[in-house]
């Protein structure tokens, strides 16, 4: 989660590096993920030195779970597709959310995206706003 402290208790290590997370759910994601999770909180992790984050993968466009907006999703998150778009979910229960108020969210998301990735020093693809622009 971006915006909470790590606990000294939640480590992983990552090629020979420990690295400190805020929590036991934040440990499960990145085990399950673990190059992609560094790639995309790079700017959140000091300790991993750049030669270790892997030049090659890709990020997706969707670096934040659409509910819980704090929390990153990676390739191998939850997925729902909603009009023909698949995104991406910390958790079950955010996709019941989503599937409840999908505008609200998405609305949310998009308004919030750019504020989000400075705080993982990332950049986002930005797109002049039109009246179909999906971004």
């Amino acid at each position: 989660m971006v915006d909470r402290q790590v606990d000294g208790e939640e480590i992983v290590e990552y090629k020979g590096t420990k690295i400190e997370l805020c929590c036991s759910a934040c440990v499960k994601k990145f085990k399950n993920d673990p190059d992609y999770y560094v790639k995309l909180t790079k700017g959140l992790l000091p300790q991993i030195p750049e030669k270790l984050v892997p030049e090659d993968l890709k990020l997706m466009d969707q670096k934040f779970c659409l509910v819980y907006d704090d929390r990153v999703v990676t390739p191998k998150s939850y997925k729902y597709k909603y009009e023909g778009k698949e995104y991406f979910f910390w958790s079950n229960s955010a996709i019941q959310r989503f599937s409840q108020k999908p505008d609200f969210y998405l609305s949310r998301y998009k308004q919030q995206k750019r504020e989000v990735a400075k705080k993982l020093n990332i950049v986002t693809k930005e797109r002049p706003t039109s009246a179909n622009s999906d971004n």
